[in-house]
């Protein structure tokens, strides 16, 4: 039955990511600004407003975010870039751009429905 859970609370997780990566990936309203490219010349980046997932820039922060298991059915999802608790909390100088906890609070209601569901799998499996 543990792995059941574990099987529950993984789905979660790895939805928790996918609906954190596709809140970046969603371009928001915000103002526009210029940045420096590397080797020379700029381009025009579309800075979220505050409140909103950060607009993807470079795409290092989607493709940094991670689920890893912690232990037996608990998983952490997240970055471990630097800038990823800036955007997430905001600093002195900017507002919070969220983008894990809003797809937190989205799947956190589906996470005894994905364990109920694996459990039920295993049962059935077990049965026959």
């Amino acid at each position: 039955m543990m792995a059941a859970i574990d099987a529950g609370v993984f789905i979660t997780a790895q939805d928790v990511r996918t609906d954190s990566i596709k809140s970046i990936q969603t371009q928001s309203t915000g103002r526009s600004v210029q940045r420096a490219r590397q080797g020379g010349g700029t381009y025009t980046h579309t800075a979220s407003n505050e409140g909103q997932a950060p607009n993807t820039d470079t795409g290092k922060l989607v493709a940094s975010i991670a689920v890893e298991k912690e232990k037996e059915a608990n998983y952490l999802v997240g970055s471990n870039l630097d800038y990823a608790a800036f955007l997430e909390f905001g600093t002195r100088k900017t507002g919070p751009r969220p983008w894990l906890e809003p797809a937190m609070r989205k799947n956190i209601g589906e996470l005894n429905k994905n364990i109920n569901k694996a459990v039920d799998i295993t049962i059935k499996k077990a049965s026959k």
